[in-house]
């Protein structure tokens, strides 16, 4: 397979993460838009326009709750006696029952407001009754009447583009009218692990392996970002073998990242076949864990390239990759969201690294949250990625960061 692939350029690094992202977001293409339907599995798409409504909602002046529609005029002083003369269901049609002056209705919870009526007394103010009704609290006019497009009305922006379409959003967008949505297509992911000592998890370890823990995180979190893995495959050391993974999948993908073979060993062939096949744009990122970092393209793929350390891969991904692939989608922001806590402990760092903990959050009343680290900060220990519900981000600058200190977290879950 021979790659048509820019040749590669001077490779520039360590940059900063907030450099490195930058450049990452600036020049990832964006995938093409599609059309899904206003269902479940639109949830954790970006939308590619805008969305207008299109009906009025309500379409019409209904009841907020079950009770009895009345003119609230006619309610002078409680106790009252109403006759009751008809009931308005949910699925009849506005006009269909009528009330006159001194008579009230029954009227069910998104039901048409009578017309005649202004108000609506909830059965808990009455005596349920049913010829005719006891009424022992005054309402206001207006009072549990939802107004016709008192919601939305035609032309009303809904949601923006760029947006990430949450669960919660579904209810808007289908009260909308919108039978369908222009998101940006999922990018195609490869996802490829290199390494002699990796073996898939669950299997029988020789002497000298090591199981594939990385791979099975990034499955997932690419997944949450929006990518869909298209090629799942791993490569032992040897070059070639390395070479040949790596332009198949590239050919396959719009998104190629490489776990492992990403510094300067003697058996690290990832970087190094994509900076003389294709285009090495940056490498290495002043942070840790998870410095070296590279990104570039190979053919028509965008390439990232992820630290073999599982806790230094799933970071990284979390500052990169999930980035990349909401850019690629059309997110307006697409970096990941942060927030402030105050530190519970005092916490080390390397001087000139921005540094990444795994850390809990201790929420406390009428207080800032605090964090304090989960465990085991190596990057080969696992066991704290499973404790922690957020990275504690320190900056670059100072090796001692002293209890009290407020600091920026970006949260693990949503």
């Amino acid at each position: 397979m021979t790659s048509t692939a820019t040749p590669s350029v001077a490779v520039r690094g360590p940059l900063s993460v907030a450099a490195a992202r930058r450049e990452m977001l600036e020049a990832v293409p964006r995938t093409p838009a599609e059309n899904v339907p206003v269902a479940g599995g639109a949830a954790g798409r970006i939308l590619s326009s805008a969305v207008e409504a299109r009906v009025l909602l309500p379409p019409f002046a209904n009841s907020a709750m079950d009770g009895y529609a009345v003119r609230a005029a006619d309610i002078a002083r409680v106790p009252c006696r109403l006759p009751v003369r008809g009931e308005m269901r949910a699925g009849m049609a506005p006009g269909s029952v009528r009330v006159e002056a001194g008579a009230c209705a029954k009227v069910m919870t998104g039901a048409p407001l009578p017309d005649g009526a202004d108000s609506v007394v909830p059965y808990e103010w009455t005596d349920r009754g049913l010829e005719e009704v006891l009424i022992h609290e005054r309402p206001r006019r207006g009072n549990a009447v939802r107004r016709a497009g008192e919601d939305l009305s035609p032309g009303q922006a809904v949601l923006a583009a760029g947006h990430r379409i949450r669960p919660t959003d579904l209810a808007p967008l289908a009260a909308s009218g919108a039978g369908e949505l222009a998101v940006g297509r999922r990018p195609r992911v490869a996802l490829i692990t290199t390494g002699d000592e990796i073996r898939p998890p669950g299997t029988d370890l020789q002497p000298g392996q090591i199981y594939d823990t990385a791979g099975p995180a990034l499955e997932a979190l690419l997944g949450s970002a929006g990518g869909e893995l298209v090629l799942r495959e791993s490569a032992t050391d040897d070059p070639a073998e390395v070479q040949e993974v790596l332009l198949r999948a590239a050919a396959e993908a719009d998104l190629l990242i490489g776990v492992g073979g990403m510094s300067v060993g003697d058996h690290d062939h990832v970087r190094a076949t994509v900076e003389r096949l294709g285009r090495l744009q940056f490498w290495r990122v002043a942070m840790r864990p998870g410095s070296p970092i590279a990104f570039g393209s190979l053919d028509s793929a965008v390439f990232l390239g992820l630290p073999g350390n599982p806790v230094s891969a799933c970071v990284t991904f979390i500052l990169f990759g999930a980035p990349v692939l909401l850019a690629m989608q059309g997110a307006v922001q697409p970096e990941p969201q942060t927030h402030p806590a105050e530190l519970l402990d005092d916490m080390e760092k390397p001087e000139g690294l921005e540094t990444f903990h795994r850390a809990v959050l201790r929420p406390r009343a009428g207080k800032m949250p605090g964090v304090r680290l989960a465990g085991n900060q190596s990057s080969g220990a696992t066991l704290s990625l499973a404790r922690a519900d957020c990275l504690v981000c320190l900056p670059a600058r100072g090796v001692t960061v002293p209890r009290g200190s407020v600091v920026q977290v970006i949260p693990l879950s949503s």
